[in-house]
């Protein structure tokens, strides 16, 4: 019985640093005209849609579990949405849908443990003069 508890507390622990090594995935729509890529630091986060003339490139998504809490997670996943909106030229992401959604389910001792992911998504935008 010893044994397989330390065989759950190893596995456990391999899950854990496992989880803290990946990175953030994410998704690329292109639907407007693709700009040449810029800097992610260069990309802007709206919550809404920005007064200034500006035209939509693309639909971008990201989602990410790597974290060691539900924020750190988020961070990850907005890093990756102004990764993903700066590889089609966008300077900009008016935020759509942001939330955790259940990323799959690890077996330990014949048990499944759920694991939930950071979700983020929006319309990558190019705002002119920006």
């Amino acid at each position: 019985m010893k044994i397989a508890s330390v065989r759950s507390a190893v596995l456990v622990l391999g899950i854990a640093i496992a989880a803290a090594c990946t990175n953030a995935t994410g998704t690329t729509v292109v639907t407007g005209k693709q700009r040449p890529a810029i800097d992610p630091a260069q990309v802007q986060l709206y919550s809404s849609k920005p007064q200034t003339q500006h035209e939509v490139i693309a639909l971008v998504k990201a989602d990410s579990s790597s974290g060691w809490s539900d924020q750190q997670s988020m961070d990850y996943a907005v890093a990756e949405l102004k990764n993903q909106a700066a590889s089609v030229g966008a300077n900009g992401v008016i935020l759509g849908q942001t939330g955790s959604q259940t990323g799959g389910f690890v077996m330990i001792d014949n048990v499944a443990y759920p694991y939930d992911e950071q979700v983020v998504s929006g319309t990558a935008i190019f705002v002119a003069g920006q």
